[in-house]
């Protein structure tokens, strides 16, 4: 007995595979029995050209050339930009060179500055000027212990000008009091 199978809720007996030689077939049985046709032949078709129209001239639009006018002013901003930025970073690189020489002679003038404190320097500029370390003999001491004073000589101010540091003094003292 054969192996029932079921597809979509209906029997299937035997393989679901195509017998494609057994369709091939068929096919010869049906076609055994008739004479080929002969089909016929379509007569051309002629076909009219049309006549060759000349074109329109074609106008741009406004948008399209505003929006192309635009783009090419853009484009040269943009390589004006590029202009400005090559000109700043070449000077950028000629302010960096000027700098590092400028560092260079700092560090060469501080040298020098700092040789000029040198005491062996200053004692050998100071000898060959004719100065020498000065003797016992001409060291002399003074002795401050006493009493720091000083006294200030001056003129006593009159009595106008007296009265007028007094007056002053007032109006000073009523503008600090109303503060």
């Amino acid at each position: 007995m054969a192996k029932k199978y079921r597809v979509n809720d209906s029997a299937v007996y035997g393989s679901l595979a195509y017998d494609l030689d057994a369709l091939v077939l068929e096919r010869q049985l049906e076609e055994a029995g008739t004479m080929p046709q002969r089909r016929a032949e379509a007569a051309p078709v002629q076909r009219r050209r049309a006549e060759a129209q000349p074109k329109a001239k074609t106008r741009p639009s406004p948008l399209l050339a505003m929006g192309v006018a635009a783009t090419c002013a853009l484009v040269v901003i943009l390589l004006l930009g590029y202009v400005q930025l090559t000109a700043v970073g070449a000077s950028i690189s000629q302010m960096t060179n000027e700098l590092s020489d400028l560092e260079t002679e700092h560090v060469a003038l501080l040298t020098e500055y700092e040789k000029t404190f040198d005491l062996a320097t200053i004692k050998a500029v100071a000898e060959a000027e004719g100065m020498s370390k000065p003797s016992s003999g001409q060291i002399q001491y003074i002795d401050l212990s006493g009493n720091d004073s000083a006294v200030v000589y001056g003129e006593e101010p009159g009595i106008t000008a007296q009265v007028f540091a007094n007056v002053q003094r007032s109006a000073v003292s009523v503008v600090e009091f109303f503060r």
